[in-house]
């Protein structure tokens, strides 16, 4: 793989050339504000690039672990939906916690895999909390405990540090 010019660099001279080149030459103002928000999605994925790989395996073994407990907060609740989920939370709860750093395909292809467990004891839940089972609403939280941070060290990472609120 060829590191110079790094991703990084690559992106900041694609913001630049926007910048310098093409925005000066735009006269129609909605043409002017898609360029300026090009330059903030790629920005955004200038800052997600350090964090992003370290982040899937983080996310990958924080998954694990909200899997088991999602079942084990589900305690003596019957029927398919909760044999879902627990069944999911054995099948992906036995699975190792993966080192940093790791095959960046092995860790995309594991994350993708427990987000979809995730989303399918979601819905599970989903169908035990309207089925009055009240153990699916713990279950819930600790799905949502996991999500959240998920949530805001995105949002952070994209939103914050040299990105394009403030730019000069």
């Amino acid at each position: 793989m060829n590191t110079s010019p790094s991703i990084d660099s690559i992106l900041e001279g694609v913001i630049m050339t926007i910048d310098d080149e093409i925005i000066p030459a735009l006269d129609n103002p909605k043409a002017h504000a898609s360029a300026q928000m090009i330059q903030s999605l790629l920005q955004g994925l200038r800052q997600t690039l350090p964090v992003f790989d370290a982040s899937l395996v983080d996310e990958h073994n924080d998954m694990i672990r909200t899997l088991r407990d999602a079942a084990a907060a589900l305690g003596d609740a019957a029927g398919p939906a909760a044999d879902r989920v627990r069944e999911r939370a054995q099948t992906f709860g036995s699975w190792s916690d993966l080192p940093a750093p790791s095959d960046r395909d092995d860790v995309v292809a594991a994350h993708t895999e427990l987000g979809r467990a995730i989303e399918a004891s979601f819905l599970d839940l989903d169908e035990l909390q309207r089925a009055g089972v009240g153990a699916a609403d713990d279950a819930v939280q600790v799905i949502r405990t996991h999500l959240g941070p998920r949530y805001v060290r995105e949002a952070a990472t994209i939103m914050v540090g040299e990105g394009m609120l403030g730019r000069n």
